[in-house]
């Protein structure tokens, strides 16, 4: 019979059943399933798997590895008579058992848990593992933002009804009376498993008693009540309604413990170590914040040997009721993000953190300092005595976070930090001191009118908002690495894609159907029936010809925007006049767009930004005769401010307002309204307890869609890719080939392009994805070149062609692309075939 060893220790198993219970107990956190058992020519199987029901599928159907072991049905038989009914309901249990188990669906979803040999386990460690799949059951019912808290009661109650029926009942009965009365010490154990099961979810019976639990295990932080302020509320009591002071609520997450959680999950420390140091090391090009100006001046605070990380801070306020409706009551959320953390984890909703929450009016109402200054010694304290962090490879270290940039859109920065709110003041700009006169013929940045921390100090001192555009000191200058107005960040989203863009994208658009009136309806026609592929979910919407003409709108989300740009000449080229003037000013909007969505930039790429810009906004100002408006002004600080901060996408703020959906989705899950504020960061804290009871990593693993195994061998385009294979694929060529897969946050499916090289002169190298191998933990692709014509400059993209008649696949790891983002291959109305980046490489 074939032992299983475990892939972890090495210990051999008869059964799924004990391989199952002892990967629970002793191997919790395995993420890598390999197969050690010998096969033909005593050569191990060597097949990985990065999901244990996979690998349980694979020693089920493909070596015959029975769930139970074939002694136990022996000692069964041959402990009760024939005759005995209940031995043989039992015997065909286990026969039914191993019968459905070479069923493909059957084996999919088994996931036998416990074993029925009672000389491999205990009760106690039955008792463990029915304990821990409570405590991730609960988590998880309560990470999710769309199930409401006292929902999770109720799904308790009933599941603990449902196994106290009399069908469990009959189940002990008939396990008990299969039993010989001789074996005492199992009978005496599997009561015990049977009366822990009738008792489920003991600790955690009361919503109480699940998050004192969860607290005192370190998982769940719960947010602190702070008074902002005090005021008049009505209090019902027995002598009727009287009014007395009541604090204001606000609520605060402590980020020590928060960050020590986060920190100490499996990888999290060591990656964003590793990214960080790689990234100070890198010399010409700049791909993060740590390499600017801004965080070297933050760092030098700090040891040498200090291990510091920056940490963004974010203030917006989203409105939970409806935004027409008489109770519009926007909440105000502040997150902090770390924005050195690896770039495919980087985005992540999980990955950004709620700070502080409260009601947005108590904000206006009671100012800035009270409302923050909860907040801001938490910021303190992370700067000062940094998180204690007890990791499994270094011990106990200490990590400081010194506070980045405040994020947030114009309004937001410029009422948290004490400038001029709206844009309709002479000195609305926060970076600089230009009056809105001249700010609208003002075509590049003044470096005599930039506010420094020497002239904000003054212009507070002044107090005059009417002449400095300063109401108020910054509270967040309490921190002490912290200088208003540097270290406040530009607002990329609303500013470009919301805003420069509109103001370009609408004359652009009037123009041509001035030239002509099909121009719109042949737009429309061709953007609904392009191919997106991958960017399909971005389509922007068919343009509606009467709000263009009448309000001079163009109704489209920030993502279908930046689309819509980076597609407009492919759709439209054969339609424009060769050299017309407003084409060239959607290129040089489609240029700097492509810089300010860059992942990394060259050194001098400021220079570059800083002449498009000029260009775009004196040629925009010649073609529609209009004055700059305040956002075009904002983005002539955008190139001085790229060398200071490091490239846009980090601080777009498009990923907070993505996470402001969980709030929505919270208000929206709970009918009431009283102190709603705290309603929601419970649900955020308990959202992160889980990933803490899980133990998940920050790591993501592959994912993929349905396999089937494949013979390299048997294809035609065998000898072209043969020698491009790793040595352990060139040996075994039978390999497993799936229809998609996830890996590091981006997903590849076959006819996507993908950049994994530059030729000699300078052009990208592009390859149409053709097929996947799930290869251990990564996918390998198949691919087919294909030949770069050239450089397609009137519509900003690479046309190419496919060598049908020539075999020329290659196969090519993912961290070995140029670029790891799939594009799509658009075709042109006129034939050709053009691939466009999504931002400059």
């Amino acid at each position: 019979m074939v032992n299983v060893p475990c892939c972890q220790c090495g210990r051999k198993f008869a059964d799924i059943s004990s391989l199952n219970v002892h990967f629970h107990c002793s191997h919790k956190n395995c993420t890598t399933f390999v197969c050690n058992i010998a096969c033909e020519n005593d050569r191990l199987c060597s097949r990985r798997y990065n999901v244990y029901n996979s690998y349980r599928k694979h020693l089920i159907l493909t070596h015959h590895i029975p769930i139970f072991a074939p002694e136990l049905r022996a000692q069964v038989l041959s402990e009760r008579t024939p005759d005995d009914d209940n031995t043989t309901r039992l015997a065909v249990f286990l026969d039914q058992q191993e019968r459905d188990a070479q069923d493909d669906n059957v084996a999919d979803e088994c996931n036998v848990n416990v074993n029925v040999n009672v000389n491999r386990i205990t009760s106690a460690d039955a008792k463990d593992l029915l304990l821990d799949q409570e405590d991730v059951i609960v988590a998880k019912f309560y990470a999710n933002p769309a199930f409401p808290r006292n929902l999770v009661t109720k799904v308790v109650n009933e599941f603990s009804n449902y196994v106290t029926s009399p069908f469990f009942e009959h189940m002990e009965k008939l396990v008990m009376s299969s039993l010989d009365s001789n074996m005492v010490e199992a009978r005496s154990e599997i009561e015990d498993m049977f009366d822990r099961l009738r008792h489920p979810f003991d600790p955690l019976q009361t919503e109480y008693k699940r998050l004192q639990y969860f607290e005192s295990c370190g998982h769940y932080i719960p947010p602190v009540l702070y008074p902002i302020d005090y005021r008049e509320e009505r209090v019902k009591s027995k002598k009727g309604v009287t009014l007395e002071m009541r604090p204001v609520p606000g609520q605060k997450i402590p980020l020590q413990p928060l960050l020590k959680n986060f920190f100490e999950l499996p990888d999290a420390f060591e990656d964003t170590l590793a990214n960080m140091l790689a990234l100070q090391e890198e010399r010409d090009w700049i791909c993060n914040m740590v390499q600017g100006e801004i965080w070297k001046r933050k760092r030098a605070r700090f040891s040498d040997d200090a291990i510091v990380f920056p940490i963004n801070f974010y203030y917006d306020e989203v409105e939970p009721n409806s935004a027409l409706g008489p109770h519009c009551e926007p909440l105000g959320c502040s997150y902090v993000h770390i924005p050195v953390l690896p770039s495919e984890w980087n985005s992540r909703l999980e990955n950004i953190f709620l700070a502080a929450l409260f009601d947005g009016d108590n904000r206006t109402v009671y100012g800035n300092k009270k409302t923050f200054q909860p907040v801001i010694r938490e910021l303190v304290l992370l700067e000062t005595e940094g998180v204690k962090l007890n990791l499994p490879e270094r011990g106990e270290v200490t990590m400081f976070l010194a506070v980045g940039l405040i994020l947030g859109d114009n309004k937001a920065l410029n009422s948290i930090c004490g400038f001029q709110e709206g844009f309709s003041a002479i000195h609305y700009c926060r970076v600089c001191t230009c009056p809105n006169n001249l700010a609208k013929k003002m075509f590049v940045e003044d470096p005599a009118l930039l506010r420094t921390p020497v002239s904000y100090a003054n212009d507070v001192r002044i107090d005059q908002p009417k002449v400095t555009g300063v109401k108020e000191e910054c509270v967040f200058n309490e921190i002490p690495s912290f200088e208003c107005p540097t270290d406040i960040s530009l607002d990329y989203f609303h500013d470009f894609i919301e805003g420069i863009a509109h103001y370009t994208m609408v004359p652009v658009s009037k123009h041509f159907h001035q030239l002509n009136n099909m121009f719109i309806s042949t737009l429309n026609t061709r953007l609904y029936a392009l191919d997106l592929g991958i960017d399909g979910d971005n389509r922007p919407p068919l343009i509606n010809l009467d709000r263009l003409l009448s309000k001079d709108k163009l109704k489209m989300t920030g993502s279908e925007m930046t689309l819509f740009i980076r597609i407009f000449g492919l759709i439209v080229y054969d339609m424009v006049p060769e050299g017309d003037p407003f084409y060239d000013l959607y290129l040089l909007l489609n240029d700097i767009t492509s810089i300010l969505n860059a992942k990394g930039l060259p050194k001098d790429a400021s220079v570059i930004l800083s002449h498009k810009m000029e260009e775009h906004h004196k040629l925009y100002v010649e073609l529609t005769k209009e004055d700059l408006k305040p956002k075009h002004h904002l983005g002539t600080h955008y190139p001085r401010k790229l060398k200071l901060m490091g490239p846009y996408y980090l601080f777009s703020t498009i990923r907070e307002e993505a996470k402001h959906r969980e709030a929505r989705m919270v208000a929206n899950a709970c009918m009431s309204r009283v102190n709603l504020s705290r309603t929601v960061a419970i649900k955020h804290q308990l959202n992160f307890a889980y990933r803490c009871v899980s133990k998940s990593s920050i790591r993501q693993l592959m994912t993929h869609g349905p396999c089937h195994f494949i013979n390299l061998v048997d294809l035609e385009t065998f000898p072209s890719f043969s020698l491009t294979l790793p040595d352990h694929i060139f040996k075994e060529p039978m390999q497993t080939v799936t229809t998609w897969a996830t890996y590091k946050g981006t997903t590849y499916a076959p006819k996507q392009i993908l950049v994994f090289d530059v030729d000699d002169i300078g052009l990208f190298k592009f390859a149409e994805l053709e097929l996947i191998i799930v290869c251990e933990e990564k996918p390998l692709f198949l691919c087919s070149a294909l030949n770069t014509i050239g450089y397609f400059s009137g519509v900003r993209g690479y046309e190419v062609e496919h060598t049908d008649n020539v075999i020329n696949w290659f196969a090519i790891e993912q961290e070995k692309l140029l670029d790891p983002i799939p594009l799509p291959l658009y075709q042109m109305s006129s034939g050709e075939k053009i691939v466009v980046l999504k931002y400059t490489l």
